[in-house]
């Protein structure tokens, strides 16, 4: 797993978080298909927001679904800083370079 999570991955973690939280429960290939995402991005994406307790995966058989945590509405507004904040940065960059 890269050490500085990019613009990219930040914006994932927070679409489906924000999925999550509205749809619910949901089986990892459902959220291939809503997200239009490779399965292992999803799979990438998922357990970075496993692993800062944001999802929680439940087993049912062979078949993994996935809920948002208690938590999971107050993180998605970090993430939308977070996105906000790259992209500041991103132009700032930019106009520097210029």
């Amino acid at each position: 797993m890269p050490r500085k999570q990019t613009i990219r991955i930040i914006e994932r973690k927070k679409e489906i978080l924000e999925l999550l939280i509205k749809e619910g429960e949901l089986p990892t290939n459902e959220i291939v298909k809503k997200t239009n995402l490779s399965h292992s991005q999803v799979f990438y994406v998922l357990k970075l927001l496993q692993r800062d307790g944001l999802v929680r995966e439940i087993k049912r058989g062979k078949v993994a679904y996935w809920k948002a945590s208690d938590n999971a509405q107050e993180a998605l507004k970090t993430l939308e800083q977070e996105v906000k904040e790259e992209v500041m940065s991103g132009e700032a960059g930019e106009t520097e370079e210029a």
